[in-house]
């Protein structure tokens, strides 16, 4: 597993070799760090009476999510969105797909939660149909990149002149 660490630096973590005492603590460090961050907008200013109940919720609504297999992640040391512009025109075709095939699914998730849940369904789509998708996505991004040309002129026809 590739474990970004900051500064550009790429760990390559073999965690077969973590005894299990020690995948606990970084299992607990780990859910402990994303669950804190999930509540950390419930403040004491912003809901003096409320933000003890509304922090507990948003913390049990990320353990569900979790749960659910929804990982939302930040650009820095997560997955980042793809550079190469085939990859993006695959995963906007997935997209469209996914919204439509998946539209009762996504419904029901909650609002925080769809879009995350969009994105994972989109990524599981685009990895299993890449051979599908790719020609056409390879098409969109040839046509994009295109300068634009001016529309051929029109052929000019002569007037028939009517027989004598």
């Amino acid at each position: 597993m590739l474990v970004p660490v900051g500064k550009g630096i790429e760990l390559d973590v073999d965690v077969t070799r973590f005894n299990t005492k020690v995948m606990d603590h970084i299992v607990k460090t780990g859910l402990r760090n994303l669950i804190m961050d999930s509540h950390a907008s419930a403040t004491q200013k912003a809901d003096p009476t409320g933000y003890v109940a509304k922090s507990r919720e948003l913390a049990e609504r990320k353990l569900q999510s979790l749960y659910s297999g929804v990982v939302r992640t930040q650009a820095i040391g997560g997955p980042k969105a793809p550079t190469d512009p085939v990859a993006m025109v695959i995963l906007r075709l997935a997209r469209k797909t996914v919204q439509k095939d998946k539209a009762k699914e996504l419904a029901a998730a909650s609002k925080g939660d769809r879009l995350a849940l969009l994105n994972k369904f989109a990524t599981e789509y685009a990895e299993a149909h890449d051979a599908k998708l790719r020609p056409r996505a390879e098409k969109i991004v040839s046509l994009e990149n295109d300068e634009p040309v001016a529309p051929k002129p029109e052929p000019v026809q002569a007037k028939k002149r009517k027989a004598a």
